[in-house]
C-alpha cells in the first residue's frame, strides 16, 4: 500500500468488470484456503440458507475475478468480491457450523488476511452511476425466496471496514443494504447519505455505513481474526413477511468517494424465524422506538418481601434477539386504598409515598425481574396500610365501650350516636380487609433515549 492523495491507494484493478443481467454465471475457481472466492451466486445463496433452498441466484455484475493474487497471503486465491467460507472467522458462522457467505467492495480474499496493514483492498475502477456519481465497485446479490414458512424473514450479519476509523465521517461512506423485490439505492455525492427505500439490514430510516451510530456503529475490530480496522457488531437483520408469499432479497455492497479500500459484509443463517410478530425487526438508532423497552407480565403483580425491604417488579424486554438488551431505571410509590368511599377524580389525586427505586439490565427477548430496594417512608407506609382494619375495629372496639358507659348513665342518645359510629368503623374495616392493600405506581426511563412512562398495578392485601 502506498499513499495516493492523502488516501492509501491497493494495487491498481483494472476496469475488468462489466455490467451484466442478473442470471449464473461461471463458478471462480476454488482455493486452499479460509476464503474460497466465487463468481456464481448459487454456493453464495446456499451457504447463506438455513432451513430451505433458495429458488434462484444471480449476481449484478459480473466481475471476471483474477486468478492468485499476490496480495493475499494465501497462495491461488482468486481476486474477486464475492465468497464462501466454513472456516470460523469473525464471529462466523453463526449457525455453529456449515457455509458463510462474504460480499465485499473489493476482494473477498483478503477477508482471513492477518490485520498487519493500515489499509486493504483492491480497486475495481467500476462506476455505479445508477446508484450515484461516487459510487464505486458495488455488487448486489439477488436471492429468490420459497414461499415463507412464517411471517418474518431474518439473516445474520457483520459489516466491516477498512475505512473505519481514519475515514469515518468524511467522504468514504461505504454501505450495506438489505430489501426485498425491489431494488432502488440513491447515495448522495455531498453528503454521502445513502437512500434506500424498504432497506431493512438496519431497521427503519437508518442505513448499515462507516458512519452508522447507534447498535450498528462501527468499533475497532480486532480480535475478529480479519484484516479489516473496524466492524459492528453480529447482527441480525428482520422483515416482516406474509406466510406463503414469495420474494427476491437483494442484498447490495458498494464503495463511496473512491474505490480504494474495502468494506465486507459476513452473511449466515438467511432464515424465516418463529418470533412475535411485533419483535420481527431490526435495530435502528433507538432500538426501542421511543419506548422504555420494557413491559409488565400480564398475571405477574409487583411483589414485596416479608420484610418489606425489596420491591421485585417483573417485566418482559421488547426487544428482538440480539445485542441490545433493556436497561432500565425505575422509581415506584405507594397509594394505599382509600378506608372510605372516595370519588375516582379524588382517589386520582391522591399523593403517593416514595416505595423503591433501582435499575436492571433484561436480556432481549426474554423476560426478567426488577429488583429495587425500599425506603423506609415507604415501607412504613405498606404497613400502616397493611394494620388499617384492624385499626378501624380497634377504634369501633374503643367506641362500643364508651357507649356501653353511656348506656349505664342513662345516657341513650350519645350511646347511640357512638354505636352507630362503630358500625360504620366496623363496616369499613370487613371492605378494607377484602379490597387490595393499595396501588404501585412505577415510572420506568430508559437512559439510551430518555423516554419514560408511567404504569400502575395492584399490590394485593397479605
Amino acid at each position: 500500500m502506498n499513499v495516493f492523495g492523502g488516501r492509501r491507494k491497493s494495487a491498481p484493478g483494472l476496469l475488468i468488470a462489466t455490467a451484466a443481467a442478473f442470471g449464473l454465471i461461471a463458478s471462480g475457481t476454488p482455493a486452499q484456503a479460509v476464503v474460497t472466492t466465487v463468481t456464481d451466486a448459487t454456493p453464495f445463496a446456499a451457504a447463506m440458507a438455513t432451513g430451505f433452498v433458495p429458488t434462484s441466484a444471480s449476481m449484478g455484475l459480473a466481475y471476471a475475478c483474477l486468478p492468485d493474487d499476490p496480495a493475499t497471503t494465501d497462495a491461488d486465491e482468486t481476486t474477486c468480491p464475492t465468497a464462501v467460507s466454513d472456516t470460523p472467522m469473525g464471529g462466523f458462522p453463526t449457525t455453529g457450523s456449515g457455509n458463510y457467505a462474504i460480499l465485499t467492495s473489493g476482494n473477498a480474499a483478503l477477508a482471513d488476511d492477518p490485520n498487519s496493514s493500515p489499509g486493504s483492498g483492491y480497486n475495481w475502477g467500476v462506476d455505479n452511476t445508477n446508484f450515484g456519481p461516487g459510487v464505486h465497485d458495488g455488487q448486489t446479490v439477488a436471492i429468490g425466496l420459497p414461499a415463507a414458512t412464517t411471517s418474518c424473514l431474518a439473516f445474520d450479519f457483520r459489516f466491516l471496514s477498512d475505512e473505519y476509523p481514519e475515514y469515518v465521517q468524511t467522504n468514504y461512506n461505504d454501505a450495506f443494504v438489505a430489501q426485498l423485490d425491489s431494488l432502488s439505492i440513491t447515495a448522495d455525492p455531498v453528503t454521502q447519505t445513502v437512500s434506500a427505500p424498504g432497506n431493512f439490514a438496519g431497521g427503519t430510516g437508518d442505513t448499515i455505513s462507516v458512519d452508522a451510530n447507534g447498535p450498528s456503529a462501527m468499533v475497532d475490530a480486532a480480535g475478529l481474526g480479519t484484516t479489516y480496522d473496524g466492524s459492528t457488531s453480529l447482527l441480525t437483520a428482520r422483515a416482516p413477511v406474509a406466510v406463503g408469499s414469495v420474494h427476491t432479497l437483494y442484498l447490495t455492497i458498494f464503495d463511496q468517494g473512491d474505490g480504494i479500500l474495502d468494506s465486507a459484509v459476513f452473511l449466515d443463517n438467511l432464515r424465516f424465524e418463529t418470533i412475535d410478530p411485533a419483535k420481527c425487526k431490526s435495530l435502528s438508532a433507538d432500538p426501542y422506538d421511543g419506548t422504555t423497552g420494557v413491559s409488565l407480565l400480564p398475571g405477574n403483580p409487583p411483589k414485596l418481601s416479608k420484610d418489606l425491604k425489596t420491591l421485585t417488579i417483573p417485566v418482559s424486554c421488547n426487544l428482538p434477539p440480539g445485542p441490545v438488551s433493556c436497561s432500565v431505571s425505575a422509581t415506584s410509590s405507594f397509594i394505599p386504598t382509600p378506608g372510605r368511599n372516595v370519588s375516582a377524580r379524588t382517589a386520582a389525586l391522591m399523593a403517593g409515598t416514595a416505595l423503591a427505586s433501582g435499575s436492571g439490565t433484561i436480556a432481549p427477548d426474554t423476560n426478567g425481574v426488577l429488583t429495587m430496594k425500599t425506603t423506609k417512608k415507604g415501607a412504613d407506609a405498606v404497613k400502616a396500610a397493611i394494620k388499617k382494619p384492624a385499626k378501624l375495629k380497634a377504634q369501633a372496639k374503643q367506641l362500643i365501650k364508651k357507649a356501653k358507659k353511656l348506656r349505664a348513665e342513662g345516657q341513650i342518645a350519645k350511646a347511640k350516636k357512638l354505636e352507630k359510629k362503630a358500625a360504620k368503623l366496623i363496616t369499613r374495616a370487613k371492605k378494607l380487609a377484602k379490597q387490595p392493600l393499595g396501588v404501585i405506581k412505577t415510572t420506568f426511563t430508559n437512559s439510551a433515549n430518555g423516554v419514560s412512562q408511567t404504569v400502575k398495578s395492584v399490590l394485593k392485601r397479605p
